[in-house]
């Protein structure tokens, strides 16, 4: 697995009204997908709690931990979705927040 950069994902980011697509390749195998979710909470920041597993998803509450305003977003991989995407948590979130998180986390890493 080559390793996440933030200039990619960065690159890869789709606002819809409900979430933010990450339009990378899905993780090809359960121990890939740990391995990318490692590198995506220490590129952007995240705090991740406990992954729930589905026979073709897989699901994670991520916690910011950098910027002013602390927010939680639902990570999800659909295998048979083919998707990634990052899904705001709470009524006063919305997806711009997320995408405007990790923008400002990667001009970081620049």
């Amino acid at each position: 697995m080559q390793p996440l950069l933030a200039s990619n994902v960065i690159a890869a980011l789709r606002n819809t009204e409900l979430s933010v697509e990450i339009i990378l390749p899905l993780p090809t195998t359960p121990l890939k997908t740990e391995q990318w979710l490692s590198q995506f909470v220490s590129l952007f920041h995240f705090q991740a709690s406990q992954a729930d597993w589905g026979a073709d998803r897989f699901q994670v509450v991520l916690t910011s931990l950098k910027g002013y305003q602390p927010f939680q977003c639902l990570l999800c991989i659909e295998w048979l979705c083919e998707a990634i995407w990052l899904e705001p948590i709470g009524s006063e979130q919305h997806p711009n927040i997320i995408s405007n998180y990790l923008k400002e986390q990667g001009d970081d890493l620049l």
